[in-house]
């Protein structure tokens, strides 16, 4: 219900100028009709119909205009507040973690930006978590959780080129051994970069892990497929038997390639993230300022 009406509201000013530039449209055409019948009618209808219409018209649409820029205005200040609110609280890492974990799985007429695909409902559930941190976000409808997205979106992205720009060499991950250890290093050496104790364990008989990080009491075991085929289901079991087989908090699936819909829901329902090789990429940027293809 919460996303038609938020699509709802994003068309009513839009369709408020339709409506006005059809009247007149029509009211034009008319008057051309009444000219061409009876001038002195046309005359008579202009001076004491159109004109007064027409300056009715122009301050009602004056007005309407001056509304819409102080709702703008005030919009964008409430927005800009919100900001800083999640700024100051340090909720932006929730946000990012957010938009990694959770931006692949809409399936169904989700909302998308910049090919980052959400849930609805995980956009409520998002939602409803930072408005219980104090960071208060209408309920109303969609629209200022979208700007919020939007924003953190554009700013990954952004800094996700700069950083690649930024890299003199770029490395290619069809170069990695068929093996998997290489990968799995890489995997080890990013989460190094990114605060964890992390080493490889993968090898004959691991029991579901490649690589284990650690900190602050949190231990990720972390699945890493070095593909080109898409990552079907069975790595995700994989990673749900080795979390548990290890004592972790938390499991990961990262691949060079793409997840199927059925690794995909496997994951969604035992709270494995999964890295694919676009979110792979960004996060070597950001972490290890390494571009690869």
């Amino acid at each position: 219900m919460y996303k038609r009406r938020y699509r709802r509201k994003e068309n009513e000013e839009d369709g408020f100028l339709r409506g006005v530039a059809g009247l007149f449209v029509f009211g034009i055409a008319y008057l051309i009709f009444v000219y061409y019948v009876d001038t002195n009618r046309f005359w008579f209808e202009m001076n004491h119909y159109v004109f007064p219409a027409l300056a009715v018209l122009v301050l009602a649409v004056g007005a309407y205009m001056f509304y819409i820029f102080k709702r703008r205005e005030n919009t964008k200040r409430h927005l800009d507040s919100i900001l800083e609110q999640i700024a100051n609280t340090g909720f932006e890492s929730s946000v990012n973690s957010f938009i990694d974990q959770f931006g692949k799985e809409g399936k169904i007429k989700p909302w998308e930006y910049r090919g980052y695909k959400f849930e609805w409902k995980r956009l409520d559930d998002f939602r409803d978590n930072a408005n219980k941190k104090n960071i208060t976000i209408s309920t109303k409808d969609y629209g200022e959780l979208s700007v919020i997205l939007r924003h953190f979106i554009d700013k990954k992205e952004n800094r996700y080129l700069n950083e690649s720009i930024g890299t003199k060499a770029v490395h290619n991950m069809s170069e990695l051994s068929k093996s998997g250890i290489e990968f799995e290093n890489l995997v080890a050496r990013l989460y190094s970069a990114m605060g964890y104790a992390s080493k490889r364990v993968g090898g004959s008989g691991d029991q579901g892990a490649d690589v284990i990080a650690n900190k602050n009491g949190e231990s990720i075991l972390i699945q890493a497929k070095c593909y080109q085929d898409p990552v079907d289901n069975k790595a995700v079991q994989q990673a749900v038997a080795g979390r548990v087989h290890y004592g972790c908090t938390r499991a990961v699936v990262i691949t060079t390639s793409y997840f199927t819909q059925g690794a995909i829901a496997l994951a969604k329902s035992n709270s494995v993230e999964l890295i694919d090789g676009g979110l792979l990429k960004r996060k070597l940027a950001e972490h290890l300022h390494e571009a690869w293809q």
